[in-house]
């Protein structure tokens, strides 16, 4: 139930916090009671004294009542003192890129620092590169060097659960994400996937005679799943049977350095024309490209035998053999909006994008389909 690994902290504080989220969460119910302390060390596996030395804290801050002879009970009327950020505290705003090189982060890292230069901010930037245990270590060294803000990219499926994540918003320290994630209570901003799934299968519905498929990442990644449960809708509400005409991949992919070579691999493995597909749309442009290449190089002719759909619209896309179609998604502007979200918050000490920000997306037909 609690990270006792973390040796930042004494144990008796891990699971004062932890009872603490419970609490505001209304874990223990309309009452309110909290579990005796036998009970207590029993859930947390821990000793009687480390107990008793956490209700001592939940108390002192009025998180809790005690009654004699009753228990202990949930303060229904405390309220978490808030975090005061003023706009020119430190004049610093911490980016974590996934990837700052690659064409689709680099397009929302140059909206966010156009926004920081507008306003008179420094921007600090480091990368993940998608590891997680990187992501939590890069994130603290950046409230190490005491940021007004932070905007983060994450390729995890959740955050709900991660410490670094819930000690940002205990502390309401002001953070975007710049992804759409499962089970968030950060604010998040990204393209509308679930539309965007939509206008490809709108589109490849108008000359499809056969059989379409979809090749998405894996299952549990929230923009993966709202692409292909938008194409899936899409085919449904115009009377096609998805499990007759759609064959769906979803496959577990890497970083941007390595999606056009995935996607080239992928073309090369399947074989299309014996599923009876006419039409693909694909996960993102790098991969589409690459897959193209590999439909391509074994004589298959796009569009007149498959046509493909990619997602971004990065600047690329042009420049494929077979220019792409694909669904634009908005990056800079993106990067526009999570600053100012992010300033609104360093502003006001809060915001009202708890559901998440969704932009836009378009369809850009060139020669692929």
């Amino acid at each position: 139930m609690v990270d006792i690994t973390d040796t930042d902290k004494h144990l008796y504080e891990i699971v004062a916090e932890d009872l603490k989220d419970k609490i505001k969460e209304d874990y223990f119910g309309e009452r309110g009671k909290i579990p005796n302390y036998l009970r207590l060390t029993e859930i947390y596996n821990v000793s009687m004294s480390t107990i008793k030395k956490a209700m001592k804290i939940l108390n002192d801050q009025g998180v809790i009542v005690s009654r004699v002879g009753k228990g202990s009970f949930a303060n229904k009327n405390f309220k978490e003192p808030v975090r005061s950020f003023k706009s020119s505290t430190t004049n610093k705003i911490g980016l974590l890129i996934r990837d700052i090189d690659g064409p689709y982060f680099s397009g929302i890292y140059k909206g966010l620092a156009d926004q920081t230069d507008r306003y008179g901010k420094k921007l600090m930037v480091t990368v993940s590169r998608d590891f997680h245990q990187q992501e939590d270590s890069l994130v603290r060294m950046m409230l190490s060097h005491e940021i007004d803000g932070l905007v983060v990219t994450t390729r995890r499926k959740s955050i709900y659960g991660v410490r670094i994540y819930d000690e940002l918003r205990k502390n309401n320290i002001p953070t975007v994400i710049i992804h759409d994630v499962y089970d968030s209570k950060i604010p998040t901003i990204d393209v509308d996937n679930y539309k965007g799934g939509c206008l490809a299968a709108e589109h490849l519905l108008k000359r499809s005679q056969k059989k379409l498929c979809v090749i998405v990442g894996e299952n549990g990644y929230k923009t993966d799943d709202q692409r292909l449960n938008g194409f899936i809708d899409t085919l449904k509400k115009h009377g096609v049977n998805p499990k007759e005409r759609c064959e769906i991949f979803r496959y577990s992919f890497s970083t941007e350095k390595t999606a056009f070579d995935e996607g080239y691999k992928i073309g090369r493995s399947l074989n299309l024309q014996n599923l009876d597909i006419d039409g693909v749309f694909l996960f993102n442009d790098l991969i589409a490209m690459g897959f193209q290449k590999a439909l391509i190089e074994q004589g298959i002719s796009i569009p007149d035998d498959i046509a493909i759909i990619g997602f971004d619209n990065i600047e690329r896309c042009s420049e494929a053999r077979v220019p792409l179609t694909t669904i634009e998604v908005p990056r800079y502007d993106i990067g526009k909006m999570a600053y100012q979200v992010l300033r609104t918050h360093m502003k006001n000490g809060q915001t009202n994008t708890e559901n998440g920000l969704h932009l836009e997306p378009k369809l850009i037909v060139r020669d692929s389909a």
